[in-house]
């Protein structure tokens, strides 16, 4: 049986060779039972993102995104999450 949405510090990305399931707009991938949502990690991110780092910052579902170098991204502990380019 899979779980919901795991956080994860790793990549899924399309064609990852994982299952993957369309779920509320997005691609999720099974991985070792619990379902990943599809997104770009950034390890090597250089400094973090919190409040009042200077960043515009977006509301994304329950969470704030940063906007970095025309990307949105949320920190998740030791790591980036890509959440995609600013749209125009």
């Amino acid at each position: 049986m899979s779980t919901e949405h795991q956080p994860t510090d790793h990549e899924h990305l399309p064609g990852d060779g994982h299952p993957t399931r369309e779920h509320e707009g997005h691609t999720d991938h099974l991985h070792d039972g619990e379902w990943h949502t599809e997104e770009k990690i950034h390890t090597n991110h250089d400094g973090e993102h919190y409040e009042g780092d200077g960043h515009e910052t977006v509301q994304h579902g329950d969470h704030v995104d940063h906007i970095h170098d025309g990307h949105r991204h949320y920190q998740h502990g030791d790591h980036v999450h890509e959440h995609g380019e600013v749209e125009n």
